[in-house]
């Protein structure tokens, strides 16, 4: 699966060289000519598309995207960032999943972000909750958990270290 969507994704995020760059009335010649022009920018506002119209199917599987970044370079990235807004039993993830078995860059998002909200048992004996879920829609996709402390650290605290 994993291998599937890197190569989903590359091809969805690296120009193709024999494309021709046409121009519309939003891009300039320079742009038209980039390999960071049109050709990635639809591809891009494709990825955005599919993540913001996914956002009932977040929320009813516990999630919520609060930020969303852009990156643009050799290989731009989408850098969706998640909050978990509630639990969902284990075997109901599968039932989302199976929902989204057409759509393997959505199903990967969602099994990333039940995967990481799991690992917050991991810190279960610690002062840090999780924040929140950073997931890195490029070539090699990546996920990113967020610990944040619950009470943050007085002066006298961080004197006393």
């Amino acid at each position: 699966m994993i291998k599937d969507l890197f190569e989903q994704i590359k091809q969805k995020l690296t120009p193709q060289s024999n494309q021709s760059y046409a121009t519309d009335t939003h891009t300039t010649n320079q742009e038209a000519t980039s390999p960071i022009g049109q050709l990635t920018t639809d591809k891009i506002k494709a990825i955005v598309a599919e993540l913001t119209q996914a956002g009932p199917l977040f929320a009813q599987a516990g999630f919520t995207m609060e930020q969303l970044e852009i990156e643009i370079g050799l290989l731009p990235k989408v850098l969706p960032q998640f909050v978990q807004i509630k639990e969902i039993p284990i075997s109901e993830e599968s039932v989302f999943l199976n929902q989204l078995k057409d759509q393997k860059l959505l199903q990967f998002v969602l099994h990333s972000l039940f995967k990481a909200s799991r690992m917050k048992s991991l810190l279960e004996n610690t002062n840090l909750s999780l924040y929140g879920i950073e997931i890195s829609v490029s070539a090699p996709p990546s996920v990113k958990t967020i610990f944040k402390r619950e009470i943050p650290l007085s002066n006298a605290d961080i004197v006393n270290l």
